[in-house]
């Protein structure tokens, strides 16, 4: 069975870690995200993406982790 893990850093701002989003999300290097905070709109880029796989025996565990860097207006 595979397992994936999904962490988002956002670069910058240490107090802002999401980890272990169900489903993870698909992203690639370049995808630029709008996170919605209140009522505000910030939008982010993703600078890096590493994928780290384990296979443990009969289990594969996939570690997908993104750094975005939040965007200047």
């Amino acid at each position: 069975m595979i397992k994936k893990n999904t962490k988002i850093v956002i670069d910058g701002e240490e107090n802002k870690n999401f980890e272990s989003l169900q489903g993870g999300i698909p992203l690639s290097i370049g995808e630029k995200i709008n996170i919605h905070e209140n009522s505000e709109v910030v939008i982010y880029e993703v600078k890096d993406k590493k994928i780290d796989c384990f296979f443990e025996n009969e289990d594969q565990i996939v570690n997908v982790a993104y750094v975005l860097k939040r965007k200047l207006k």
